[in-house]
């Protein structure tokens, strides 16, 4: 009887071959003629049991899965890091750009626009060192279509919009909704006798493409009375004339009038609407705020008590809630916060059972002097307050 013994399995090899057994059904047809005498075959196979598994993973391959998942951690914690970086540029972004707009530092960003004739007139003499003093920048604009024009650009953060598939940055100057329309009243005087002022206004609007205020210049020197009559003295327009043509204006174009007088009086109107202007944005979002409440807010100031971003007034707003109680006072609320500092111990104190009884017998100065006779706060206050901490309703009230 010959006996072979073949090994499947190779040393020299670092991978195994596996043998599926339809492979060694087949090589022992091949040696066996079916009688007991001939060849018989065994067989040492080394072969995976099931198939469908895959073959065991050797050194080498984990090591290089390792080494993959360690990449992939990698940029996992790198993708980490710069959506960090992007959230905080994005945060930080956000800030400037609410600065624009927030009040003490939105002037910083406005731009004041005026023709160099204008700007090099006598009563605009005092326009430069009052803008400059508020920290408003004026500059010179010869392409203003009008040489009495004063218009406003604030200065925005650019940002990428899509424009038909192309990217595009947004301008970094935006251009305010409101001008002024300096007039000297000498130089108004035909247009009010004429009754053409309102036409003329309703011109430039146009021009400037924004809503424009009048403001008249010398308006008392024009009316001043003087003792000699010379052709100089001899006024066209009377100041009836004037009121009519300023009337007619704000009913025909919707524009306002403004009368100054001075040169100062000019640069402060000037800075003045500058700083309307450039507030406008942030009262308008107070304003629609303010009106999805059923009542008026900021009217409802009474017995309110102002607290700064550090917090500061705390404790006087926590005094101020024990004083408005039923049958507390002044003296009394300084008697329970000088014990508990905060509402949260006066709540921890009265979940124990003797709180109601401690809180009781607290002592109440009834003058503010040395040696003043005390008083106690009482058990029906104590139950009061007791009840105001701990009750589950709502609804209850405490009379």
């Amino acid at each position: 009887m010959i006996t072979d013994t073949i090994d499947l399995s190779s040393d020299e090899s670092s991978q195994s071959d596996y043998v599926s057994s339809s492979a060694v059904t087949n090589y022992i047809n091949k040696y066996s003629d079916g009688s007991d005498t001939g060849p018989s075959t065994s067989i040492t196979t080394h072969y995976n049991k099931n198939p469908c598994e895959d073959p065991p993973i050797t050194d080498k391959k984990k090591r290089g899965k390792k080494k993959e998942n360690d990449n992939k951690k990698k940029i996992s914690a790198a993708e980490k890091q710069e959506l960090k970086k992007r959230q905080a540029e994005e945060r930080r972004a956000a800030k400037n750009a609410n600065k624009i707009y927030k009040p003490g530092e939105c002037m910083k960003h406005m731009c004041i626009e005026m023709h160099p004739v204008l700007l090099e007139s006598w009563f605009c003499a005092d326009v430069q060192r009052e803008a400059t003093a508020s920290g408003v920048k004026i500059k010179p604009s010869s392409s203003i279509c009008d040489t009495s024009l004063v218009l406003w650009t604030r200065n925005v953060m650019p940002t990428l919009t899509n424009n038909d598939g192309f990217v595009q940055l947004t301008p970094s100057k935006v251009k305010c909704n409101h001008g002024l329309y300096v007039f000297a009243v000498e130089n108004v005087e035909q247009l009010v006798i004429s009754h053409s002022l309102s036409k003329h206004i309703k011109d430039a609007a146009e021009l400037a493409g924004c809503k424009l205020t009048l403001v008249l210049f010398g308006v008392k020197d024009y009316f001043k009375t003087s003792g000699r009559k010379t052709s100089k003295n001899q006024r066209l327009m009377t100041e009836i004339d004037l009121e009519k043509a300023i009337t007619d204006l704000l009913v025909s174009a919707d524009c306002d009038t403004v009368i100054v007088n001075t040169p100062n009086e000019l640069a402060l109107t000037i800075v003045q609407f500058t700083k309307a202007i450039a507030e406008e944005p942030h009262k308008r979002a107070k304003r629609i705020l303010d009106e999805q409440a059923d009542f008026y807010m900021r009217g409802e100031n009474k017995k309110c008590v102002p607290i700064d971003k550090d917090g500061h007034g705390l404790s006087k707003l926590w005094q101020q809630m024990i004083a408005i109680l039923p049958l507390s006072s002044l003296e009394t609320s300084r008697a329970i916060c000088a014990r508990y500092k905060t509402p949260l111990e006066l709540y921890e104190a009265l979940q124990s059972p003797d709180g109601v009884s401690q809180l009781a017998s607290i002592g109440v100065s009834r003058a503010a002097v040395p040696g003043a006779k005390a008083r106690r706060v009482g058990p029906e206050f104590a139950r009061k307050l007791h009840a105001l901490f701990t009750e589950d309703d709502g609804s209850l009230l405490l009379d």
